[in-house]
This record gives C-alpha cells, structure tokens and sequence, in this order.
C-alpha cells in the first residue's frame, strides 16, 4: 500500500472514529467562567468551561490562540470541549486581558507564562496532573515549547495549521513587523481592523459575534506586534523536531494548509494528519464542532 493510500485509508479510519466518538458527548450543564492567575509578566487572564457536575476523568485541554486575538477565539469550541472535561483557554501575555510584558518577549518566555499559570492553577506533578495542549497559528508554538521544555505537564499535543515556513517567507514576513506603529490620532486603525474582522467575516458568522472577536483584536493595541516577534525569531523547525509527546496535527483548509502539510512530512512524519476541508475561514466559529469531534477521537478513542 502506497504513502498516498495509507494516509487516505487512516483518514477515513479516523472520521469514521469521529463521528462514533461525538455520539458519546451527550448534551449536559456546561459551567463556564472566567479567571486570573499569577504568572512571570502579572496577571494572565483565562476563560473555562466543564461539566456542571463535575470534570470527570478526562485529561483537561488547554488552548492556546492565534495573534493579535485572545482565547475568545475558542469561546465555542471550549464549550463544546466542555461537556465532559475541563477545558481553559488562555489570553497569550499582552493579548485579550492579560498583563503585557514589559518588551518584546521571546517564544520561551510566552511558554514560560503558560507554564507559571498551569503550575499556579495546580497542574503537573503532584497535582491535577498533566493536560493536553492545542495551538493554532502563534499558539502552535507556545503549545511547542511548553511540551519540549515542560514534558512534566504535557501529555498529548495538536498542532492546528502550523507557521512552518520557508527562510525567504520567515524573512519576508520579519521585515513587514511594525515595530515602530503608533496609535493613530484619528482612530484609523479601527476601522482598518473592523474590516478585517467583522466586514469580512466568514458566511455564518453573526455580527456579534464578529464584534466580539474585533474587542479582543484591538486591545493589544500599539504592540499588537510582539507576538509576530517571538514567532518569527523562533527556531520552528528544531524545536518542533523535539515533541517527545503524541501529536495531532489538525489542517482546516485555510491560509496555513500547506505549511501544515509540510510540517506533516518534513518535521512529524509520525504525527497523525487530519484535514478539515470544510472549514476555511472564522475556523473556530464555523468549525467547533468538526474540531471538537477530531480531538475526542484521537485524544478518547479506545487504546489512545
């Protein structure tokens, strides 16, 4: 059987598993809150959902968000997780409501806050145990480095639409950082963003909740910037090469599905490639549900 067939049959094998997997999360009371937890650069910012009765005995997922955007991003697909385990998202240090670090923060910095918020949320050893990691665009690397330099704490990784990029792209989009803008007196990069987010919004998507997503796009403000810092000045390949953990690698077909695809073969040949070709943009506002439905196959499917 050819590479080409395998990954087609293994993509069917593991749909197939999806949809038995989703018939198990019945409708139940999702509790759901907000908090703030102690870390290197002050107060990180985070919003939950699980069971009203009760985590259960599931492994708690964390998720990690894109730039300049917030864990508001994963508002529904944190719900949907939810239903039958813990599931945080957290506001990446300087975004959403969490405190901002004092200058421009390396990827291991930003990882290291994570790991002071789990530590101080009383996971790991000699806690609540370890937790699953999900990262999507910057998340992706944050979710990396906690799993390489936290194995402690990490038990499974997905790596949703990876930034594994080539020299002259990493370069090209080095240089287009503006580290030197400045909050416009007139307000002009509002409505900049305003149609990034909400006018051009995926089909589906309501004007709410398009507002809400622009709330947190904006609130980074003038350093909206120091993420694409860290990720750009990161050592992706290397250190994605060091996930000792299982890995997922989840690719909805949007901006970073060949990236992704090249992840697949050149750094995780291992890993385990689900594509989303149904969902393609606002992701995680059209798509909670196919995503939820792919991390409760691979992360509670039997003999996993």
């Amino acid at each position: 059987m050819g590479v080409t067939e395998k990954r087609v049959w293994r993509q069917i094998i593991f749909a197939a598993a999806a949809l038995l997997v989703a018939t198990s999360a019945h409708a139940v009371d999702v509790a759901t809150k907000r908090g703030y937890v102690n870390a290197r650069f002050g107060q990180m910012h985070y919003r939950s959902a699980q069971p009203a009765a009760g985590r259960g005995h599931l492994t708690p997922i964390v998720f990690f968000h894109q730039n300049p955007k917030s864990g508001d991003d994963f508002k529904m697909l944190v719900e949907a997780m939810g239903r039958d385990r813990l599931a945080i998202a957290f506001d990446t240090p300087g975004y959403g409501e969490s405190y901002r670090p004092p200058r421009p923060p390396a990827m291991a910095d930003l990882a290291g806050a994570m790991a002071d918020a789990l530590d101080g949320l009383g996971f790991g050893q000699g806690g609540a145990g370890k937790i699953d990691v999900f990262g999507f665009h910057t998340g992706v690397l944050i979710a990396t480095e906690l799993a390489v330099t936290r194995p402690d704490l990490v038990r499974r990784v997905i790596l949703a639409s990876v930034p594994y990029m080539k020299p002259d792209e990493v370069a090209t989009r080095t240089a287009a950082i503006k580290r030197d803008f400045r909050l416009p007196e007139d307000g002009s990069h509002v409505m900049d963003r305003w149609r990034v987010v909400v006018i051009n919004r995926a089909p589906g998507v309501s004007v709410e909740r398009a507002a809400e997503s622009f709330l947190a796009d904006i609130r980074s403000l003038d350093k909206f910037w120091y993420a694409s810092h860290a990720m750009f000045s990161y050592p992706v390949a290397d250190r994605i090469r060091q996930i000792g953990q299982p890995v997922l690698l989840l690719a909805p077909h949007e901006g970073l599905l060949e990236h992704t695809r090249a992840a697949h073969r050149d750094l995780l040949p291992r890993a385990t490639l689900v594509e989303l070709p149904d969902v393609k943009d606002d992701v995680f506002d059209t798509g909670a549900a196919q995503f939820a439905s792919a991390l409760r196959a691979w992360l509670d499917w039997p003999g996993k």
